[in-house]
């Protein structure tokens, strides 16, 4: 009987996150935000959080640099090189967001 309960606690999770995420994106939808973007960058920096930082602001302005109003948006981040002596880090970001066309 355990078993039955606990399953039934996850088939209403997943129910009520399916639900949510509908209704984000129709929300988003509705003030007009209907243009997907997308665009990927390459980033550097003299620490790991400078060269992730760089990579990600840029792949943000490539996007904006279309779509003139977009959401936060998602980042798709990942560490392409990294020097010996931890001096030099280069990401590449892929930036997704829905804008105003």
């Amino acid at each position: 009987m355990q078993e039955v309960t606990w399953l039934r606690r996850i088939g209403l999770v997943s129910a009520v996150m399916a639900v949510g995420l509908a209704a984000a994106s129709v929300a988003a939808h509705a003030d007009g935000y209907d243009t997907p973007r997308n665009a990927t960058a390459t980033g550097a920096g003299s620490t790991y959080a400078a060269g992730l930082a760089a990579a990600e602001q840029r792949a943000r302005q490539s996007v904006l640099a279309v779509g003139h109003d977009c959401t936060p948006g998602t980042y798709n981040t990942m560490l392409t090189y990294a020097s010996p002596g931890g001096g030099t880090w280069v990401f590449r970001s892929t930036h997704q967001a829905m804008c105003v066309d």
